[in-house]
């Protein structure tokens, strides 16, 4: 496969695209260096908190004591409201707050109608008071009435507790007969006395009642639960359904309230674009702060730079991981931390560790703390990240790289393929210009232009120049040589010619007369060599001083035909011409045409057989005018078919008449056509029956003729 000096030197500038590999890497190696720092600064932060946590056993007592042996996963969790709830029993005012909904269906007894009793409830904490939102599907709604005192004589919510004195305390919410909402404290004989500390609104909905409900923080101590009583019958006032875990002190759940003020404090400790958990020795959230998303920013037009990088960002980040905010993880609702990380920081050892998301989507690194209180471990701070802005911060760098490395990659090519293309045409300038020197004949016709550059290629130009030079003089010196051997052999000639003439006016014997004939014979063809050599010096003087003009080829080869018939009327030549409607016009000299013309006739005259024709054609092709002359004979030898037109080249047979052939004739031909920048070319007919000599002629363009 044959490759330029262009193809080579892009083959070789394709080395360059090692640079984007050690770019990429030294990318990946910023990330792997900013990660770990980030991992450093993140262990920092929670070993701050933590310190900050230190010693401060007040701040690790939730607002209510958990039993020993309470399972936190199953703690009722009391958030903190962001507002305080207006007790009117809708429920518009628990819109955007935090806390779950808590869902208890019963199984429907034979007496219940249908659909069975559901139990819906949030609850929340705001200053010292806790909110309740209850919400029942009840398809028949049985109120409290004077002559069924027993509280579960009639629908409605039991609210148990155990206060803070370990005193188990049940109160009712229901509905009287005149529609207003009381709340009262069931004793042991189930009937309800009315207590003005719990503030409560009941109003009727389309498939039930609505509670809104306010009790003082003091009243609540250790466990807390919710349950729903259904009467549907208002002469029976006989129970049908009931969920919920309100019936005795041990089906009470364990409550947990979050701290407050460790939320602040962990709040003001944390950083932006992270997150704080402080957890108890448990596991259990007692405080978040943070958030690992970030805000979205606001989204203005793009610059042209900005543009390029978004058009160019699929090549590399094919490679790269772009960061992204939209991932899901576990929330601020959270209520245990689990894993063998925060065990193993439970026990006093500091961890971190790397983690994706719960989507998958992203790694968020982990550093987690113990806190220490009186020489235990109280509790842990857990902090946490993405690797986002780690991500962003790579690719930033990574882009300014790449587009750094693409425009070093795109310059070098370039400026690659400019040496190559200016070496190139160099080059081909050189060759071309050695070419136009120097003739087919190997005659070197002018002189090239040499360079000055002081390179290799100036000096191959220069020695160039200089070879040529020499090989002109020794051309001409040849040429002349010519001239001059036939001007000093011709004074020799013409003693011998004498001595023969005066040797014949003696009387000598008959048999060497014989050889004063062959003397005379060869003298003869000595004399005749010495005017052909004279006549071809004297024509190629004549090409060198000719006039070009333009004129018609068509009118020029007709007045020609005309005349060799004239001049071989035995013999017969036909004439074709097919150039359509325009002349042949051409730039050169008719006479020298015309010679053209004579020999490659006389040529054809010659190997043509007796009684055949000789056809002289001329026609037109695109931009060329193709004149042939072919004969019916013997075909051209195969060792001589490419050096017919060369000097003293012959196919003729031996000549009985005396005739000197010394193969000028077609040496002429070509010469003349060389002059007129036309090719000439001889082969066999393709019947195979004779040769056919074809010159191709550079007709003058249509707007050189204007």
């Amino acid at each position: 496969m044959r490759l330029g000096l262009r193809a080579q030197l892009l083959i070789v500038s394709s080395l360059l695209l090692a640079i984007p590999i050690l770019g990429l890497r030294s990318a990946r190696e910023i990330e792997a260096f900013l990660v770990e720092t980030q991992e450093q600064g993140l262990a920092s932060t929670a070993r701050a908190v933590a310190t900050a946590l230190h010693e401060r056993p007040g701040i690790f007592v939730s607002d209510s004591t958990l039993p020993p042996s309470h399972e936190t996963s199953r703690a009722l969790r009391i958030e903190t409201l962001s507002s305080p709830i207006i007790i009117d029993g809708q429920n518009t005012d628990w819109n955007g707050q935090r806390g779950e909904v808590h869902e208890l269906t019963a199984t429907a007894t034979p007496e219940a109608t249908d659909p069975p009793l559901r139990l819906r409830y949030r609850i929340g904490r705001y200053d010292r008071a806790i909110y309740l939102l209850i919400e029942v599907r009840d398809n028949v709604i049985v109120r409290h009435s004077s002559d069924f005192p027993p509280v579960n004589a009639s629908d409605h919510v039991e609210l148990a507790m155990v206060s803070a004195d370990d005193e188990f305390l049940r109160f009712s919410i229901h509905e009287a007969e005149d529609g207003s909402t009381r709340v009262a404290q069931i004793g042991p004989d189930g009937v309800g006395l009315p207590d003005p500390r719990i503030e409560a609104a009941l109003v009727e909905t389309e498939d039930g009642y609505r509670i809104e409900a306010r009790v003082p923080r003091t009243m609540i101590g250790a466990r807390f639960g919710i349950s729903v009583e259904d009467v549907d019958d208002a002469e029976t006032r006989l129970e049908v359904s009931r969920v919920g875990t309100t019936a005795t002190r041990e089906d009470l759940g364990a409550i947990f309230v979050p701290s407050p003020e460790l939320a602040v404090l962990a709040q003001g400790l944390g950083r932006a674009r992270s997150r704080l958990w402080v957890i108890d020795r448990d596991g259990s959230v007692l405080a978040q702060a943070g958030t690992l998303q970030a805000t979205p920013a606001a989204q203005t037009p793009p610059t042209w730079r900005q543009s390029l990088v978004m058009a160019l960002r699929p090549i590399y980040r094919s490679i790269l991981v772009e960061p992204t905010e939209d991932f899901t993880d576990k929330g601020p609702d959270a209520i245990r931390l689990e894993g063998p990380e925060l065990t193993q920081t439970l026990t006093g050892a500091s961890t971190h560790w790397r983690r994706r998301t719960t989507d998958g989507r992203v790694v968020v690194l982990s550093a987690a703390e113990p806190v220490w209180n009186e020489g235990h471990v109280a509790g842990a701070v857990l902090a946490e990240e993405t690797t986002n802005e780690t991500l962003a911060a790579r690719n930033r760098a990574f882009e300014q790289l790449f587009f750094s490395i693409a425009f070093v990659v795109v310059a070098g090519t370039l400026t690659l393929l400019a040496f190559a293309t200016r070496l190139s045409f160099r080059i081909r300038g050189l060759r071309n210009s050695v070419e136009r020197a120097i003739d087919r004949q190997g005659r070197v016709r002018a002189e090239i232009q040499t360079s000055t550059a002081q390179d290799e290629v100036g000096d191959l130009s220069r020695s160039f120049g200089s070879m040529l030079e020499r090989q002109q003089q020794y051309t001409a010196y040849l040429e002349d040589l010519r001239a001059r051997l036939s001007h000093e052999i011709r004074t020799p000639v013409a003693v011998v010619r004498s001595s023969l003439d005066n040797l014949r006016l003696h009387q000598i014997p008959a048999n060497a007369s014989v050889y004063l004939d062959r003397a005379d014979e060869g003298l003869s063809r000595l004399v005749t060599i010495l005017q052909r050599m004279t006549e071809a010096s004297r024509l190629e003087q004549t090409i060198a001083m000719s006039e070009r003009e333009s004129f018609d080829l068509s009118r020029v080869v007709s007045g020609c035909v005309e005349g060799y018939r004239l001049a071989h009327p035995q013999r017969r030549i036909d004439l074709v011409i097919d150039i359509g409607d325009r002349p042949l016009v051409m730039e050169g000299a008719p006479d020298l045409i015309a010679q053209l013309l004579d020999k490659l006739v006389e040529n054809a005259l010659d190997f043509a057989r007796e009684g055949t024709s000789i056809e002289v054609r001329l026609i037109r092709g695109l931009g060329v005018a193709f004149l042939s002359v072919s004969n019916e004979g013997p075909t051209l030898p195969d060792e001589i078919s490419g050096k017919v037109f060369e000097s003293v080249v012959s196919a003729r047979p031996a000549d009985t008449s005396g005739k000197v052939h010394l193969g000028l004739g077609l040496t002429i031909v070509r010469a003349i056509a060389d002059f007129h920048e036309a090719t000439a070319t001889a082969a066999n007919r393709r019947d195979g029956n004779g040769a056919v000599f074809t010159v191709g002629f550079p007709l003058k363009s249509k707007f050189s003729e204007r």
